[in-house]
């Protein structure tokens, strides 16, 4: 059966992130299954053909992230006028409840309504406890709820209980199969240690920071490369000059330089202090076949529930001299690299968007046999 699918982007489509990435991965997954796929949102600049804006955006700080959201109230009308040109079987929205383009998705949709939730706050979601009542009659408007892991699940069911499916993010292990030239930034005569990700406070660069100067003092041919933007670069910036640390920070990458760069690491870390709920860049760095030293938080050791079957190596939160200490074990023994690597790779492979893909297939065609409707 071939559908025509609407996927709801609850971000600024015009600026990288985890959740639109995942967004353009399950749209070209879903081509790939031969569905016509539209990707529609707010947006801060022009977006390629296959994706519609319909609001601008503005940026505040949720979370401790400056999220890139809509509030055009204009974005009703053009909502319900795409809703009556593409005449979608299913609509999927990615954080529904996230203002305002996902709500008018909710709210306008005539057809089976996905919603995937991605979020994790371990010490509880305060917009949605404080909406509460607000939120709860959008909630009701859904008929299949996912969750992209537990800890995603636990956060939302609790203030919204329900049933949740939890689907985990996919990744296109494809990319990561082909050699790359390395990149200016990472020679072959230096050890690198690779982190990819926002900079902001949750993130845990300082930390980590903090440990490569430790590692680099007993081993000077060390590098550290920083993957991101953000507004912790200043504090990082700061925190380099002051341990003297060798780093070397990019900026944003193109997806072909990222995947070059994961090529090139001896070592990805992944230093959060918390809320990540799921991991994608540990699944990125071991589809690329490279070791991960990650720290011990809930998103994290739930999808890496046996770290040695995964190539993962977890450690305490904020404590550089734990990370310090593994990543120089690490980069001291090319053979742990190898077998940590290819654990990594295999484990990976289950999370290939294709197969992702076919689940939401299943469930996108068993909804639309039903006749579901969220609004009955």
């Amino acid at each position: 059966m071939t559908l025509r699918i609407g996927i709801c982007a609850p971000y600024d489509l015009a600026r990288e992130g985890g959740v639109n990435s995942h967004i353009r991965a399950q749209a070209a997954a879903l081509r790939r299954l031969g569905h016509h796929v539209c990707v529609f949102g707010a947006a801060s600049a022009p977006l390629r053909d296959d994706e519609r804006a319909l609001s601008g955006c503005i940026s505040p700080v949720i979370g401790g992230t400056e999220t890139g959201i809509g509030i055009d109230p204009r974005a009703w009308r053009r909502v319900r006028q795409l809703y009556a040109a593409e005449r979608f079987d299913v609509v999927h929205v990615h954080e529904p409840l996230m203002p305002l383009v996902p709500w008018c998705a909710l709210v306008g949709a005539r057809v089976p309504i996905v919603a995937t939730f991605h979020t994790h706050r371990e010490a509880g979601h305060r917009f949605y406890s404080a909406y509460r009542r607000f939120l709860a009659p959008l909630t009701d408007r859904i008929a299949l709820r996912i969750a992209v892991s537990p800890a995603a699940r636990r956060t939302v069911e609790q203030h919204f209980p329900g049933d949740y499916l939890v689907v985990p993010n996919g990744i296109e292990t494809s990319r990561f199969l082909t050699a790359r030239g390395r990149p200016s930034s990472m020679p072959a005569d230096r050890r690198h240690v690779l982190y990819v990700g926002r900079l902001e406070p949750r993130k845990g660069v300082e930390h980590l920071v903090d440990a490569m100067a430790r590692v680099q003092r007993d081993a000077p041919g060390t590098r550290l490369v920083v993957v991101g933007e953000g507004p912790s670069r200043p504090a990082i910036e700061a925190r380099i000059r002051e341990t003297r640390a060798d780093v070397q920070l990019t900026g944003r990458l193109t997806d072909e330089e990222l995947v070059s760069h994961y090529g090139a690491a001896d070592v990805v870390c992944s230093p959060a202090l918390g809320d990540e709920s799921f991991g994608i860049v540990l699944l990125e760095a071991m589809a690329a076949g490279r070791p991960v030293v990650a720290t011990d938080i809930q998103g994290y050791r739930e999808l890496v529930a046996d770290g040695a079957t995964a190539g993962v190596r977890l450690v305490s939160a904020a404590n550089p001299l734990a990370l310090a200490g593994e990543l120089a074990a690490l980069l001291r023994d090319g053979a742990l690299r190898e077998r940590l690597g290819a654990a990594g790779r295999a484990f990976a492979a289950r999370f290939d968007w294709d197969a992702v893909a076919r689940t939401l297939n299943a469930r996108y065609i068993a909804l639309v046999g039903a006749g579901a409707n969220a609004t009955s």
